[in-house]
């Protein structure tokens, strides 16, 4: 099941403010680099018509940690008001920015003068962001991309089980338009091993209780598909994220492979049950 097909905003995002007077916000894009002991903000990313006539709310992260993963389990650390805590959030947090991990959905009817705030803490640090339908915050695909590409659409095919430490082989089908063109490297360009001048997937743990070792985690798309192998540490139930990239999008930002553009990725969860 496709749970978020990953759009753009305009602008940046609206970035997480630390709550209270007298705070001082946190550094998002341009903190000094530090492998882990940092903190977590959420962003809202924007909002854009559903098909079945819904309003997606998005939202993404940025972990200032450089290398640290953290988890924050659902509950009074990782939640959303008013209303249900669980609105599909991530518990599992990869290091730096994270555009458009997930989309809540709301009426059309949600009054523009309303919010869904995210509210996270780590560490003891507390950051939330409210995510509304203000027309200044609307998803524009148009003004981004006029090449008429458009996102791929994934399969990720039924739920799966496996043993503790077992190697479980975990494989998508990604349907894309064929734009753009796999692109030929640069004379003399040496790009990171996970970046791809084409259509590629992107494989990271979402929710679940432990450990996830993935044996590539981001590997091309051929023939439709896109395949490798995952462990896990502990038993539970997991979420494992697929990113389906098309390749147009894919960027370095601060070390990190970020997409940007709205037409251009898609994501979606294998549920996974550790025996």
């Amino acid at each position: 099941m496709v749970l978020c097909a990953a759009v753009a905003a305009a602008g940046s995002g609206v970035f997480a403010q630390p709550p209270g007077r007298g705070s001082s916000p946190q550094p998002i894009l341009t903190d000094l680099r530090r492998d882990s002991g940092q903190t977590i903000a959420p962003v809202f990313e924007g909002w854009e018509p559903n098909p079945d006539g819904t309003i997606g709310l998005y939202f993404g992260y940025m972990n200032r940690n450089w290398k640290e993963e953290l988890d924050i389990p659902i509950g009074p650390n990782n939640f959303f008001s008013p209303g249900p805590q669980d609105r599909g959030q991530p518990t599992h947090f990869m290091p730096r920015r994270h555009k458009q991990i997930f989309s809540v959905a709301v009426p059309k009817s949600f009054p523009v003068d309303q919010t869904l705030v995210w509210t996270l803490t780590i560490r003891g640090h507390t950051e939330r962001v409210p995510g509304s339908l203000k027309p200044e915050q609307q998803i524009d695909v148009s003004r981004e991309t006029a090449s008429g590409n458009e996102r791929p659409i994934i399969d990720v095919g039924p739920d799966l089980t496996v043993g503790v430490g077992q190697a479980l082989t975990l494989t998508v089908n990604v349907k894309d338009d064929g734009i753009p063109k796999p692109r030929p490297p640069l004379p003399g360009a040496r790009e990171p091993p996970s970046v791809f001048a084409g259509p590629n997937v992107r494989w990271s743990k979402y929710r679940g209780p432990g450990a996830v070792a993935f044996a590539q985690v981001a590997v091309p798309i051929v023939g439709g598909k896109a395949t490798t192998t995952a462990t896990f540490a502990e038993p539970g139930v997991y979420l494992v994220q697929a990113l389906a990239d098309d390749g147009s999008v894919l960027g370095q930002s601060q070390g990190q492979n970020v997409p940007g553009f709205s037409c251009c990725w898609t994501t979606g969860h294998i549920k996974v049950t550790v025996k």
